[in-house]
Order: C-alpha cells, then sequence, then structure tokens
C-alpha cells in the first residue's frame, strides 16, 4: 500500500477548516490522527465537564485558539446554584503546560479568578486575544495583569448578562 508523505496530508488537512470534518479523517487511520492532532490550530469545547482540560491539551498541544464553555444556558437566568462549577482555573493551567502557543481564549459562563488570568498573562508570550463571555469571578487586578504582559494585544472583549 503507497502512503502519501505527512506533508501532503497535512496541506490535504488545511482545506478541512470545520472540526467536524478534521475529527471525521482524523479516524481513518493512526498516522492521520497523528497529524490531524498536530495540525489542529483551533480547538471549541462545547461543555467543560465533557472532558477533561489535560486531555484536550494532550491531543492538541498546537492549538493557537481556545473556546471552552462553562456552565449551561440557564445559568443566565440565576437557575443554577451560585457555586455550581464553570471554573477555568484548570483549563489555563493544563495550557499553562503543555500549549505555550495559546494566542488566543474564548470563555462563556465560566467562573474565571485574578490568579488564572495572571498565570495566562504569564504563561503565553504570543497571547493577544481574551474573550469573557457571560464570566464572573474576576477584578480589574486580572485584567491588569493581561495588559501588562501579553506584548501584541487585539484586545479583551468582555459580554455580559
Amino acid at each position: 500500500m503507497t502512503y502519501f508523505p505527512e506533508e501532503v496530508v497535512e496541506h490535504i488537512f488545511s482545506f478541512l477548516p470545520a472540526q467536524c470534518d478534521r475529527n471525521t479523517v482524523s479516524l481513518v487511520c493512526k498516522v492521520w490522527y497523528e497529524i490531524e492532532r498536530l495540525s489542529r490550530r483551533t480547538v471549541f469545547v462545547g461543555n467543560c465537564y465533557a472532558v477533561r482540560p489535560e486531555r484536550v491539551v494532550l491531543r492538541f498541544p498546537n492549538v493557537r485558539a481556545l473556546t471552552v464553555k462553562g456552565k449551561p444556558h440557564f445559568a443566565d437566568f440565576n437557575l443554577v446554584p451560585p457555586d455550581w462549577g464553570g471554573y477555568a482555573g484548570p483549563w489555563i493551567e493544563a495550557a499553562a503546560r503543555r500549549c505555550v502557543g495559546l494566542e488566543e481564549l474564548r470563555m462563556k459562563r465560566m467562573v474565571v479568578s485574578d490568579e488564572s488570568l495572571e498565570l495566562l498573562a504569564k504563561s503565553f508570550p504570543r497571547f493577544r486575544a481574551l474573550v469573557l463571555i457571560s464570566c464572573e469571578g474576576f477584578s480589574t487586578d486580572g485584567l491588569a495583569a493581561i495588559a501588562s504582559h501579553c506584548k501584541t494585544p487585539e484586545g479583551v472583549r468582555f459580554a455580559g448578562k
């Protein structure tokens, strides 16, 4: 059986921007799985409790943009206990250990502490964009850490309830 060189397969993957398509081709064989895991630059986690942060960063060590959703939608209507979860800390800690190339982080309905924002600011030299949608738990101290450590910031965006 003749195999394509890895560079060719990686180039083919570049024409598959949809994550569902990339997931599908990664199931073809072990080589394609490995190429896909190393070439994936964006990762979307629709439920922060569906997968462990460590598992995500082990599978996709070269991720540049990470999106994580925390609490369910009905949390916006105070239908979830206040300390229910959706903590950003484990996600930022796992990424800090394995994904030094992270440039963008988007979080929705998560509890983000000032300590987590400081770790985020200090761990990623090319970090440039932070989006927090309906997040809580942080103050201007955490945002100041982001502002003072990010060398080429594109911005910090917020959207509330």
